[in-house]
């Protein structure tokens, strides 16, 4: 037991490394067409499953370290439960897969390793803690864009089958049966298949028009953001006048600031009725005064009143507004899904005592608003912008690591009768500190959304990454991180409709329900033969022997 949870763990550090080197900052990412094969060959072999499990996980842990060390500058007792949780979950891989495999043991390694492997990955990208969907099989394939594009057809889960479905292939023609191999070779041909189907042909969508957008970079600390003296307001509010005149002389015909960039402006009519703030009044007479439309991230007070001398409110959003001619525009947008753990509280939110314990323990990010109320329109803003409208989809920070969230506002768009032309994201980055990995992990996220609906992207990040991204996911330009700065881009207006928008992520949904019955089985089988004293081979190697 002790030496196969060693070899397991063996096993982990090297899934962790071959990981770590193909995403940021290495980003070599070829290695990851090789990562997974290590922990599918110990899932197939090994026939105690859970020590298996326990070894790779361990093996993992400094790979989860390395990458979220930067959270203990935010919560130090969140940081090792998510560490703790990561691990855990590779360990629900091995156990799946072995499971699994002798579920469905006719069809082999080629169908049975992916499909759980995703299945789990769908599990924890979508629904356990309303989701993290970070360092998936495929993440690192966004620098191919011949693999990268099939995202435009299933979306990252499916781009993330065919990477693990690579060394399902390989362990089924070294170990299993004469069918297997078969299932193997229908496989091979399938992964490629849609490769070639998924290729992007540039000439069947050609660009419209160009607009010039400019992303504002503040590069404001994040501790200015959390707790800021009135001084460093007016100074971080200077900054940002100064980016937005820049841009503006430059020729943007849109500007773009980061996140919640006025966290106590108030842009909300109702609200700036109810509160005499001074940082919504001259953001708006700074944008009459450049006369450039302009949308902002800004924090949003609903109900506001005063009870004596102390300004309430009821509720409290992450909006983005936009401005023309000195006014705010049109309805703002709401962020649709809060941070979790950040923004707000799996499961728990709604138990005010023991969201109290919680925040007390320090699970919770400091300095964050916690409560954050949910959006429930999904907004996009029409901008008239020379002789045409432009729609911006605006997708908020931790949103763009969320596909179905994305797909929502794109397809309420396109249902609006006006689709969307380009993303623009707005994100605080500050949190990542010095951590500038990070900062590319959540840019690499935000790539995947370019590429499942063939849109560009201009995205503004208060500490950076901001960058200007085009419709096959790649980084047309970037401004280095903690910096201020103004990244300008030209965008190719040029509208068109992907097989994703339409089906989403069912494929990633259907591999977890696949796992969970595959599971299922294999308990309900495990008892059926419980006391027989011949029982099936249990390895790869045996199955292919006996078949």
């Amino acid at each position: 037991m002790r030496a196969e949870v060693g070899m397991a763990a063996l096993v982990g550090m090297c899934w962790a490394s071959l990981t770590a080197a193909s995403l940021p900052p290495v980003s070599l990412w070829w290695l990851g067409l090789a990562a997974p094969f290590p922990i599918a060959l110990i899932a197939c072999q090994t026939t105690r499953p859970l020590a298996a499990g326990a070894g790779v996980a361990l093996g993992t842990l400094p790979l989860w370290v390395y990458h979220h060390a930067w959270i203990a500058e935010v919560s130090v007792a969140g940081m090792v439960p998510l560490i703790g949780y990561l691990a855990l979950w590779k360990a629900a891989v091995v156990f799946a897969i072995a499971r699994v495999q002798r579920a469905f043991r006719f069809f082999g390694a080629a169908a049975t390793v992916p499909t759980a492997w995703i299945g789990l990955e769908y599990v924890r990208g979508e629904i356990a803690f309303e989701g993290y969907p970070w360092f998936f099989a495929g993440h690192a394939m966004i620098e191919s864009v011949a693999v990268a594009s099939v995202a435009s057809i299933g979306g990252v889960y499916l781009v993330s089958w065919l990477i693990v479905a690579i060394s399902g292939v390989v362990l089924a023609r070294r170990f299993g049966s004469a069918a297997h191999r078969r299932i193997a070779l229908a496989v091979s041909v399938g992964v490629v298949g849609l490769v070639v189907a998924s290729l992007p042909n540039r000439s069947t969508v050609p660009a419209e028009r160009q607009v010039r957008i400019a992303a504002l970079q503040t590069n404001v600390p994040q501790s200015n953001k959390a707790f800021p003296s009135r001084a460093q307001l007016v100074e971080d509010f200077r900054v940002l006048v100064d980016l937005a005149e820049r841009a503006a002389a430059s020729g943007a015909e849109l500007l773009v600031t980061p996140e919640t960039v006025l966290p106590t402006g108030l842009l909300d009519p109702a609200a700036r009725a109810v509160i005499d703030e001074p940082f919504g009044a001259a953001m708006l007479e700074e944008q009459a005064r450049i006369d450039v439309p302009m949308l902002v991230g800004c924090t949003t007070l609903e109900g506001v009143r005063f009870e004596g001398d102390r300004a309430v409110w009821e509720e409290t959003f992450n909006s983005v507004y936009l401005l023309q001619d000195g006014e705010v525009s049109g309805p703002r947008y709401d962020k649709l899904r809060p941070t979790p753990f950040g923004e707000t509280l799996p499961y728990i939110q709604s138990l005010p005592w023991l969201r109290d314990a919680v925040l007390t323990i320090g699970l919770g990010a400091s300095g964050m608003e916690f409560g954050l109320a949910r959006g429930e329109t999904p907004t996009s803003f029409r901008i008239p912008i020379g002789p045409s409208r432009l729609t911006v989809t605006t997708p908020i920070c931790f949103e763009s690591s969320m596909a179905p969230t994305v797909r929502r506002l794109t397809n309420a768009a396109r249902a609006s009768g006006s689709p969307t032309d380009v993303f623009v994201v707005m994100t605080n980055d500050g949190w990542f500190g010095a951590f500038d990995a990070g900062r590319r992990m959540h840019l690499l996220q935000a790539r995947w959304r370019c590429v499942e609906h063939r849109l560009p992207m201009v995205r503004s990040a208060n500490t950076g990454i901001s960058a200007v991204i085009d419709r096959y996911g790649r980084v047309v330009s970037s401004l280095d991180a903690q910096t201020p700065g103004v990244l300008l881009g030209d965008i190719e207006m040029a509208q068109t409709k992907t097989l994703y928008q339409t089906v989403g992520d069912r494929f990633g949904a259907g591999c977890a329900v696949v796992t969970l019955i595959g599971l299922v089985l294999s308990f309900v089988r495990r008892t059926s033969t419980m006391n027989r004293t011949a029982a099936k081979p249990s390895t790869l190697r045996d199955q292919g022997a006996s078949e």
